[in-house]
């Protein structure tokens, strides 16, 4: 299918991604050779990382400490404040204690809407095993580290942000050369993201929403955190069903260089409706949106990519988080290739095929879900929040949120 023009446009920007928790700053003057001396405010007090690991246990704080290892210094220099969730899942840096405050609840609903939609089997009782490799190339294991975020107020820390990623890593020049000319970037590789909160060149509020992007990136990482690499049909439509949920629209578009309508930041309900009560005898196919690229943008695909993610989440929920899993073990299998003598190598080009998504995807939610999402786009109404979101609100009118 092809939509139509909007009458009514708005440019857009390239976009490339609970317990309560608190910030604290790095005082300028900390010696970068003890990282353990870095004071972070979590559960809302201030508090030494030894006291995190002592109360949270050594394997917990492990990913806390090498995610904050490759930041420590830049954080020192450019006076920023880092902030930890209660449970460890999150690390988020911002430049203003009063930022942080206004993230935090972000972040907090976020984590919320996730674990409402998205969440991961219990693994508790698993007897599964990870091989490791060098870095970035051992095998994804789910919910090891914590998910980075960084909101940078200049443009000038964005690139000196850029530098010390660079210069912790002489391997990541091409990949620094390639993210100075962007807004942002998010790297599943380091589990983080960094954008600029008032880009240069972008127009704030009609173009480039903040929080929305910290919303969007934080659920594409939190999906990579669990479930590893997914499809990117399920990876933006996750991004998009969370950061609509938790904001009530959509201002993320990764990948995308062209105008968005205005009625888009809503989703493509109307389109798709409308689409299908036409179509009286061709229901949804998978393959309409499964074969989508990472790194381009369709906005047919992104569409059908939305609007069969919404159909699950409001009708057959359960499903995409088993989806998600049932792609995760089979990207673990054909992600190495085992020589059968103690060695092993990588399959990069690796990935899950349509067919094997289909598969997984109907065990799931039996042989005839597309002709049921078919039969809900025709009728579809305006999108119902999550429980999660409905219980946010409750509380946020208790606590006199306006």
């Amino acid at each position: 299918m092809k939509f139509p023009p909007f009458p009514a446009l708005a440019a857009t920007a390239t976009s490339l991604f609970l317990s309560t928790a608190a910030f604290a700053t790095v005082p300028q003057s900390e010696s970068s050779s003890d990282s353990a001396s870095m004071s972070v405010l979590w559960k809302g007090q201030a508090t030494s990382l030894e006291a995190v690991e002592a109360e949270a246990g050594a394997e917990l704080y492990a990913g806390v400490a090498g995610q904050l290892e490759r930041y420590r210094d830049w954080v020192s220099e450019n006076g920023y404040h880092v902030a930890l969730t209660d449970d460890l899942r999150v690390v988020l840096i911002t430049q203003s204690e009063k930022s942080s405050n206004d993230r935090l609840e972000l972040v907090e609903d976020t984590l919320a809407t996730f674990d409402a939609v998205l969440t991961p089997p219990d693994r508790s009782a698993s007897d599964e095993t990870y091989r490791e490799g060098v870095w970035g190339v051992g095998e994804h294991e789910p919910d090891a580290e914590p998910v980075v975020l960084i909101e940078l107020e200049k443009g000038l820390h964005y690139q000196t942000l850029l530098g010390a990623l660079e210069e912790a890593d002489p391997d990541m020049e091409s990949w620094a050369s390639v993210q100075s000319v962007e807004p942002g970037f998010a790297e599943e590789r380091f589990m983080a993201t960094g954008w600029q909160a008032a880009p240069d060149g972008y127009e704030i509020g009609p173009v480039w929403r903040s929080k929305n992007e910290l919303v969007n990136r934080l659920s594409r990482l939190l999906l990579y955190r669990s479930y590893g690499p997914q499809p990117n049909w399920l990876t933006q439509a996750a991004g998009w069903a969370i950061e609509q949920d938790v904001i009530g629209d959509i201002y993320c578009f990764p990948y995308r260089n062209e105008f968005v309508g205005v009625g888009e930041h809503e989703g493509w309900r109307n389109e798709i409706r409308g689409e299908f009560k036409s179509r009286k005898k061709k229901p949804l196919q998978f393959s309409e949106f499964s074969e989508w690229k990472r790194g381009t943008w369709d906005i047919d695909e992104a569409a059908m990519s939305w609007g069969f993610a919404q159909f699950l989440i409001q009708e057959k929920p359960g499903v995409l988080p088993a989806l998600a899993e049932s792609n995760r073990l089979a990207y673990k299998a054909g992600f190495t290739i085992d020589h059968g003598d103690g060695t092993w190598e990588t399959n990069p080009s690796f990935a899950v095929s349509p067919e094997a998504q289909l598969a997984a995807l109907t065990a799931e939610a039996g042989d005839d879900v597309f002709e049921e999402a078919t039969k809900f786009f025709r009728t579809w109404k305006r999108a119902r929040t999550t429980k999660a979101s409905s219980k946010k609100k409750k509380s946020s009118k208790r606590r006199g949120k306006k």
